[in-house]
């Protein structure tokens, strides 16, 4: 990973290195995350009901504000580099589409177009520091839902609205799934690029 994004952008080995910690353990805090909500809407259904959740649920969101403030400190590592302009062209005429479709088929990522959309306009308009930046944004947003949730454990329709927050972690995995599929790419691989002359 850390020869892919040093290919991308030029980077320290230093950085490379501490890019690489950062983002491990930020994708192992979003995972852990995913498993907290899990158990608190376990809980909400057939266990102890909201107060036992919301333990979990508050868990969910530490390790959420952590995995956001990695992510903010693998931007300012990535906003050091700058990519080259072959590499901002392969970023143009890069067929997402097909790359996209492959993933599915080998089932190396979830299919969610809309998803795989959101990504792509990242990755055409701001390469991979806007992709970090995004991906940190989606995760501060998933951990702003469950601080406003446990504000209102209290309130009867409480049980109802925390798959609602579930759903949205769901949504941030997969994106993460997506990213982390994309980042295995070889960087300036003509082989996943549109031809010029069917290119739009």
């Amino acid at each position: 990973m850390s020869a892919v994004c040093n290919k991308l952008l030029s980077l320290s080995e230093e950085d490379l290195r501490n890019k690489k910690q950062l983002a491990l353990t930020a994708g192992s805090e979003l995972n852990a995350a995913a498993g907290e909500l899990c158990r608190a809407l376990e809980l909400a259904e057939h266990g102890d009901g909201v107060s036992a959740a919301a333990v979990y649920a508050a868990a969910a969101r530490e390790r959420l504000g952590g995995a956001a403030q990695m992510l903010d400190q693998v931007a300012d590592i990535l906003a050091t580099g700058s990519l080259t302009e072959e590499t901002a062209v392969w970023y143009g005429r890069l067929d997402y589409t097909r790359l996209y479709r492959s993933g599915v088929s080998r089932g190396q990522v979830p299919q969610s177009a809309e998803l795989w959309q959101a990504f792509t306009e990242q990755a055409r308009t701001g390469g991979p520091l806007g992709i970090c930046r995004d991906m940190r944004e989606r995760t501060l947003a998933v951990s702003a839902l469950i601080g406003d949730w446990l504000e209102r454990i209290d309130d009867p329709a409480a049980d109802g609205a925390l798959p609602r927050v579930q759903s949205a972690m769901a949504d941030l995995a997969a994106y993460s799934q997506l990213v982390a599929f994309a980042n295995k790419v070889e960087p300036r691989d003509p082989a996943w690029v549109i031809p010029r002359n069917t290119a739009a």
